[in-house]
């Protein structure tokens, strides 16, 4: 029935609209046409057993991490580059869904008493806006991503602190996030580890809770942050099937189960209790002393 359905008269607009988009991927879609796609892709893989999605293949979806850049239909690597440097300051509801995720973190960390210059790690930085932010306030920042191309444009955010005549922590290590107690570590270092819209692009992201525990200090704090819910399985399935990329949602119950599991203690929901399965989470727990 799904197969039908995604061949039908009624999906002609979805299937013509996804050949246009794996041309371009800044193609601009209304929201009616971004749901027309998302669910022809829907029908068009749950036909084959291909969604939900499954990742079994470590090497393959670290591969597909690292290339995004390359995935990006229509835009040149140098332009991904620029937009990337620019990170957080853009233009319209990104640019302020970013500063406001910052001032929201900082907040957190407040909050939790770990303040400047505590020691912190940051999993799956990216270029790294974030990490800048807090080596600037005062914080000794460590942060890792496993993409090459993306550590190398960090640095480009060290050069700039220097160029300002600023003093400041910071340091870029490529490493998975599954395995940063490995690779960068030290073991019971941190004050806090934090990971911001990257944990649902982990490979494994029960292993990367567990490394992050591993790296924390007794007493440490790991703060997720920004994490999407159940639905952006859904939503954001068309942006995932571009780029091969893990584009998932987590359950609010699944990740404060698992964090407690791994051995968290006061582990604490900031987000609403009316989520409606799509706002963001956002989770403090803390390793015991």
């Amino acid at each position: 029935m799904a197969k039908a359905l995604a061949a039908s008269p009624f999906f002609r607009k979805g299937r013509k609209l996804f050949e246009e988009n794996r041309r371009a991927w800044d193609l601009p879609l209304s929201k009616l046409e971004k749901l027309q796609v998302g669910a022809y892709l829907i029908l068009e893989d749950y036909s084959k057993s291909l969604f939900p999605p499954r990742f079994e293949d470590q090497a393959k979806a670290y591969a597909m991490e690292i290339n995004y850049r390359t995935q990006l239909a229509g835009i040149s690597l140098e332009t991904t580059r620029q937009t990337e440097l620019r990170k957080p300051f853009w233009f319209g509801r990104g640019g302020v869904e970013f500063l406001t995720g910052y001032s929201r973190l900082v907040t957190v960390l407040e909050q939790l008493k770990v303040s400047p210059p505590s020691r912190l790690l940051e999993l799956g930085c990216g270029t790294g806006w974030m990490a800048e932010f807090l080596a600037i306030t005062g914080f000794d920042v460590v942060a890792t991503s496993i993409a090459l191309t993306d550590i190398a444009d960090a640095q480009r955010r060290q050069q700039s602190i220097v160029a300002k005549g600023l003093e400041a922590k910071l340091r870029f290590e490529i490493a998975a996030m599954e395995s940063v107690v490995e690779t960068v570590g030290p073991r019971n270092h941190y004050d806090a580890v934090l990971v911001f819209e990257a944990l649902h692009h982990a490979f494994d992201w029960r292993k990367t809770v567990q490394s992050a525990f591993d790296c924390l200090r007794p007493g440490g704090w790991i703060l997720i942050c920004n994490e999407p819910n159940v639905l952006h399985t859904f939503i954001s399935y068309r942006a995932a099937k571009l780029v091969n990329t893990h584009e998932i949602g987590f359950s609010r119950g699944e990740l404060r189960r698992h964090l407690s599991v791994t051995g968290f203690t006061e582990v604490k929901y900031l987000g609403s209790s009316l989520h409606l399965w799509t706002k963001k989470h956002w989770f403090v727990a803390q390793k015991p002393a």
